[in-house]
């Protein structure tokens, strides 16, 4: 994304995700962290050594945060893994179906997302993120849609 700053980036999913909800009525806190997610996701590089690095796919993301972490009583870094479920069966929704089971993979992402809230220690994250585990199917489909609408719009799509 070169030339595009977060706010940018931020602002870019945030409309995408209000307009890929149609009607439906969507919190604000929780579109604007999902959105985040995406914009965050967007921005960062998979070489990224000061931070964990998003996955190339859900086998990793299974392998990193399940496989090799069971259990761990730690919300930032259930989180995380929770994040990377909701961009490669959210956003990459499409191409991740061809290899993996994205449904169980959504509630995989429920389940990282209410052990995190079970964790956090300040009050509102852990609102906000037992709201997500409760939505987490929900978002997925919105950024597999945003996805969809970035693919067949790719030639309309703004940088400013």
């Amino acid at each position: 994304l070169v030339g595009v700053d977060y706010g940018a980036a931020l602002k870019f999913f945030v409309d995408n995700l209000r307009e890929t909800a149609g009607n439906q009525s969507l919190r604000e806190d929780e579109t604007f962290y999902v959105a985040s997610i995406l914009a965050h996701y967007a921005q960062t590089s998979r070489a990224d050594t000061l931070s964990i690095p998003s996955m190339a796919n859900l086998s990793e993301v299974f392998d990193a945060f399940i496989l090799h972490t069971p259990g761990l009583p730690d919300s930032e870094i259930l989180e995380i893994g929770g994040s990377q479920i909701l961009l490669f069966a959210g956003f990459f929704r499409d191409q991740m179906a061809r290899r993996h089971n994205v449904e169980w993979f959504d509630s995989l992402g429920q389940s990282m997302y209410e052990r995190a809230s079970q964790y956090a220690t300040d009050i509102k994250k852990r609102a906000l993120l037992d709201r997500i585990s409760e939505s987490f199917p929900f978002w997925t489909i919105r950024c597999r849609d945003v996805s969809r609408l970035c693919r067949e719009n790719h030639l309309l799509l703004r940088l400013n």
